[in-house]
Order: structure tokens, then sequence, then C-alpha cells
């Protein structure tokens, strides 16, 4: 019973949050006691959502449906406009009733439709229809009695400038109450849960006005029109929610509040024939095809993961774009053993213009040079003849080895690419790997290859002079195709992983992946690992690690006492940390310390870099970074240093943070030991048997 009236608090208290595109409990429960002002809107209100929570269960939506997590505000909005016109009557919460059954069947059928074929949100546009249609329905009904039962000048502060006036009510009017002290209240509880929203909302409303000013060619008026709240909304959901907080989003932001300026006027002339508000009719058209066109023309700063702040989004953002790369293609070396970058992206030779975007490899001895001998035959040289493996898993939809190997220090002009391999990635890329050594094919068009597969022999065939490996990446089956950038997963330079940064004599070889440390870092849905804490040497308490999932198939660690979330998954041949949701001082963050990402390879004392989320270190004023990491995303970032000490053990220092830790991974699954030392404090996590 407890668990379900929480889970029905929660959900009333976030539909009036989501007013303001928030989800928070305490800002939920601020606008509900705001609206207690006007008691016709709170209690219609209340009524509008009730019905929705009931019909929507009545009819079989289920309680995790969007229906009830996001669109009840717009059942919500729709009891408070009924009830900011009418009064408590039994006919005006007949209309309430009527009109949420209306919203919940609109809200649901535009959900289906703008979610599958759109791909965009619903926003408020169920309240504006219903409402209007409400608003016409009423003129024919004479039993409906206009409310004038409280005074409104109590909630006005007669001494504010007209600006002040104008601002404070325009917050107001998103609750149906363009008053200013209910406009402060709003603008309190915006200022408490988000910085970025605050500061979008106030730039917005000026801008708004001030463009309303300069047509309208008199300020006051423009203060004076309470539509001016579509400004605000507007500039909250382009620069905050559906795109990710940066100068940019900002600057679109505002484009889309001016625009807003012409169609709010243009729609006013229209709406007023039927003597109706135009309630947030500019605010949806702006913001739908804003994001519309911005999703579909590629902007890279879409928010595709909304979280309950702007603050979060932008954190969840940089984690992701800092600490992977979904979108760059990530193939393994076409080799083993140690080999040499003869030539990189756009370098000095032949790697230029549309083929730029390619890599050259050779071997070479300990003086750096490439053969032995004089180096005068094609068997002097190192690579000749090595085999070379298939860097991806894929299908071969060309290939040729009828070419003659040059020798050394002439080129064929004619044929370039000479032998060739074309594979086509189950990424959706192709894969050319040329020169390869006539008639050396191990395999044939339309076979599957895993990585690894030997594919053929290194040669020196093409435009060669001498015997080496070259491979790119395109979008096009075509040899020679135009090329596109790509990094290579999982190599080493002098015992330390790099990443994409190679340079001509850089030497590199792949690492070889473990299959025990694979077995050792799979976790299956309800594992569970007790530990025993220690806090400098003295056992603190005792804690449940316990594996879940959500719907989506997204695996985490849960404190049981806690419920604080850790989100972990293996990719690319390594074992990630993708994000941490829980407590400032939780005990699962000093897993995430001392593991944020391990390659499952055997190499002991290998060394690699890190970078971890900035949120995992923020204090109580992190906001602030926050706000000034919305303006200049490469601001910050915290760099952990790790190694592979031996097999079951991975130290790791932060310098920055003064922190070190050190993991020592279970023989049979999971973590046994799990030290860290921050601030002067050592913890330690004990696996109890």
């Amino acid at each position: 019973m407890k668990k379900h009236l929480l889970h029905f608090t929660d959900n009333l208290l976030h539909s009036y949050s989501t007013l303001l595109f928030m989800k928070s409990r305490i800002v939920g429960a601020l606008l509900l006691l705001c609206t207690l002002f006007n008691i016709n809107i709170a209690i219609l209100g209340v009524i509008a959502w009730l019905t929705t929570f009931a019909f929507a269960r009545f009819i079989g939506i289920k309680k995790e449906d969007v229906v009830h997590t996001v669109y009840t505000y717009n059942s919500l909005l729709v009891g408070f406009a009924i009830g900011y016109l009418f009064r408590i009557t039994p006919l005006s919460i007949f209309l309430t009733i009527g009109a949420s059954i209306l919203t919940v069947l609109l809200s649901y059928t535009l959900f289906t439709l703008f979610n599958y074929y759109l791909r965009l949100p619903v926003l408020n546009i169920p309240f504006t229809i219903v409402s209007s249609i409400i608003y016409l329905a009423a003129v024919k009904y004479s039993a409906l009695f206009v409310d004038a039962s409280y005074s409104k000048d109590v909630l006005n502060i007669a001494s504010l400038p007209p600006v002040l006036h104008g601002f404070f009510s325009s917050f107001g009017v998103l609750l149906f109450s363009p008053y200013d002290i209910i406009g402060i209240v709003v603008i309190v509880a915006i200022l408490l849960y988000s910085r970025i929203i605050f500061l979008l909302s106030v730039v917005s409303y000026f801008v708004g006005i001030s463009i309303f000013a300069l047509l309208k060619g008199s300020y006051s008026q423009a203060i004076s029109d309470i539509s001016s709240f579509n400004f605000i909304l507007i500039g909250i959901a382009l620069g905050g929610i559906f795109l990710i907080p940066s100068k940019r989003s900002y600057i679109l932001a505002l484009t889309g509040v001016i625009i807003s300026v012409f169609i709010l006027d243009a729609v006013s002339v229209f709406w007023s024939t039927f003597g109706i508000p135009i309630f947030t009719l500019p605010f949806n058209l702006v913001v739908l095809l804003f994001v519309y066109v911005l999703r579909n023309v590629g902007y890279p700063k879409v928010n595709n993961f909304i979280k309950e702040s702007p603050e979060e989004s932008l954190a969840n953002y940089l984690n992701f774009s800092r600490r992977f790369d979904y979108f760059t293609p990530q193939p393994f070396l076409p080799f083993s053993g140690k080999w040499t970058v003869y030539q990189g992206f756009d370098d000095k030779w032949t790697h230029k213009g549309h083929w730029k975007y390619a890599y050259d490899f050779v071997i070479t001895d300990d003086d750096d040079k490439t053969f032995s001998e004089k180096g005068i035959k094609l068997a002097d040289y190192y690579c000749y003849g090595k085999p070379i493996l298939s860097p991806i898993n894929g299908v071969i939809v060309e290939a040729s080895d009828s070419l003659r190997d040059n020798a050394i220090g002439t080129v064929d002009r004619k044929n370039n690419w000479g032998n060739y391999i074309i594979i086509y990635s189950e990424f959706g890329y192709y894969v050319e790997i040329s020169h390869l050594q006539t008639k050396s094919l191990k395999v044939k068009v339309g076979d599957f290859v895993k990585h690894g597969t030997i594919l053929a022999n290194c040669g020196n065939s093409g435009y060669s002079p001498q015997p080496h490996l070259h491979m790119q990446i395109q979008y096009l089956p075509k040899l020679g195709s135009e090329t596109y950038p790509f990094f290579f997963s999982n190599i080493k330079q002098n015992n330390e992983l790099t990443k994409n940064d190679l340079k001509i004599n850089m030497k590199i070889e792949p690492v070889s992946f473990s299959r025990k440390h694979n077995k050792i870092l799979q976790f299956i849905l309800d594992d569970s690992f007790i530990y025993e804490v220690q806090k400098n040497g003295e056992i603190f308490s005792e804690i449940e690690f316990k594996i879940k999932m959500l719907t989506d198939g997204s695996y985490f660690f849960s404190q049981t006492d806690t419920n604080d979330r850790l989100f972990f998954g293996i990719e690319n041949s390594k074992f990630v940390f993708y994000s941490y949701d829980g407590k400032r001082d939780g005990l699962l963050k000093y897993l995430f310390y001392g593991l944020p990402k391990m390659p499952l390879i055997k190499e002991k004392g290998l060394l690699w870099k890190e970078e971890l989320p900035d949120e995992l270190f923020s204090s109580k004023k992190g906001w602030i970074m926050m706000l000034i990491k919305s303006f200049k995303h490469n601001l910050g970032g915290v760099m952990g240093n790790y190694k592979m000490e031996n097999d079951y053990t991975i130290r790791g220092e932060i310098s920055s943070m003064k922190l070190k830790s050190k993991i020592v991974l279970d023989k049979n699954k999971g973590f046994r030991e799990i030290f860290v030392t921050k601030d002067n404090v050592e913890w330690r996590l004990s696996l109890k048997k």
C-alpha cells in the first residue's frame, strides 16, 4: 500500500514539475501550492489529473506508459484552463472529467503518431487542442459561471516597476495565475532546480519582449501581453531540453524565440475572432519545427537521452562523447605482432584528398630498417609474405590477387591498389586492404569472416615501391572509394594502450584477448555480492551489490540499501562502467574510480589512461562548472592512469584528485577487493565468501 501511495504521489508531483520540463518532487510541490491561491484551478487541476490516471488504467494503459509518466501534465493544464475561467460547479467538474478523457485519448494517439513517424515529442499539443475545444464549446453552455470569487490584486506587488510586473506575471501564467507572487515562486523553483533553465527563461523572455516592443512600437504594450510566456517555454525547450546545452543551442533557442514573435501575433489575430486565447500554440509550432529539422539534418547536439535536468543531460553527453565513440569505425589491426606506421592520415606521400584517411604499415628492425641484407629482393623485406588478418567481422564483397608483385623500386601506375580485399562490416562500412601478395588469397567473395581470420599475405602489388600494407575505411564498395576517419581498437605501443593518434614510425601491435578476464567480468541478472566495508582499517559496515537491469536492457550494479546505480557493459573487448546514478558519497563510486574501463587482455604490466566523468567528483557548487561548461564543452576533464599489475590486480591513480585505487579481481567472478584512498581516507571493500 505504501509503495502504491508513493508511486501515486510521485506521479502527481512530477506531473506538476513537468509543466516546466522538470522532474522534481520539490518543484512539483511548490507548483501545487501555488495553485492553491486559486481554489478553482487547484481542485479542477487535481480532478483532471485523477481522471487521467483512472481512465488510463481503466482502458488498459500500463502505469509505465508515457501517458502516466509524461503526458498527465496535459490533463493538468486542461484542468487549470477550465478552473481559470469557470467556478467549481457540478457542470464544470463534469466538463473537466470529459475534457481529461479526451486529453488522454489525444495524448496517446499523438504520441504514437509523432514518435513512430516523426520522432518528435508531443509537448502540450493535446492541452492546446482540448482547451480550445472546451473554450469554444463553453460559449453555448449558459449554466457555466465565470469565476470572480477572489481578489486578483492581492497576489500582485503594487510598487513593482511595469517591466518586473510583466516579467513575474509571465511566469505566473504558466500556472494560469498571471500574478507577481506566483511568478516569483515559480522563478525561485526554477533557480533552485536548474541554473541553465533559469538563465534560458530570463534571457528568452527579455529577448522576446524586446523584439515584440520593437515591432509594436511600445514597450509597455509588449510587457502587458500575457502570451509572452511562450518565449520562456521556447527558450527552455530548445536551449536546455531537446538540445544539449551549448553556445550554438542557446543561439538556436533565441532564434526560435524571435521567430515565435511573428507567429504569436499572427495566431492571436486569428484566434481572437473566436474569443479564445492562443495558449501554447506558438511554443508547440516553433519547438517541433526546430527539433524535426535539426534531427534530420544531423545536428550533433540533439538530446536523444533527456535526463531530469539540462545539467544532467549535459553531463551525460560529455561523459559519453569524451569516453565513447559510437560513430567512428573502430576496426582491429589487420596483423599480429609488432608493425610500424609507414604513412598516416593526410601524410606526405599518397594519402591526400579523398584518400587521406588511410594507414600504411611495414615491419622494421631495431635500426628502423624495413629490410635485411641489401633490400633489393622482395624476400629481404620483413613484412613481405606475412599473413594479413581480417580487422572486422564481415562479408568479402570484392577480392583480387591476380597482379604480380613489383620489383623493388618499381610501381604499377595502372593498377594503383594492386591486389586487394574489400570487406563489408556488420556496422555498415567497408574496409579496403591493398597491395597484397600475388596468388595469396585465402578467402573468396561471399565468405563471412571473423576478426582474426587470415585473408592473404602482405605483398608489393600496385602503386607500391616496397612491400607494405595499406588499409582504409570507405562507405561505398567500389575499389578506391573516398575514405573516412577511423581508429584502431585495442592496440598498444611500448606496453601502453594507445588510441587514434598514430604517427609515422610508431611501432604498434594488437593486444591479446583474455577469455579468463572476459569470464570473470560476465555478470548475470540477480548476481549478488556482499562486501565488508572498512574505513581506515576499521570495520565500517556491510553492503550488498546486486546486478539489475532496466527495461531497455541496460545492466547495472545496485547498492541495495541506497538504490545507487552503476551502469556497466562489455564492448570492443573492454569492460566499461558507463555512468553512476546515486548519492554523492555512495560506495559504488569507488568501483568506478578504480576501474572506469578495463581492456580484457592478457598482457601483464599494460598501462592505459581513461577519462572519468566530471560529475563523479563534483562538489555542492558543481552547478557553476556545469553552467560554464554549457558554453565551453572541452573545459575540464579528469584523467586516470591505470596498470594491469598482474592477472588479477589493477592499480589506478587520479593525480588531480589525489586518489589512488587498487582493484583485485575474484578468480571466479567479479571483484574480490576494492581499495580507494581519497582525501587521506582509505576505503576497503572485501568480498565475503
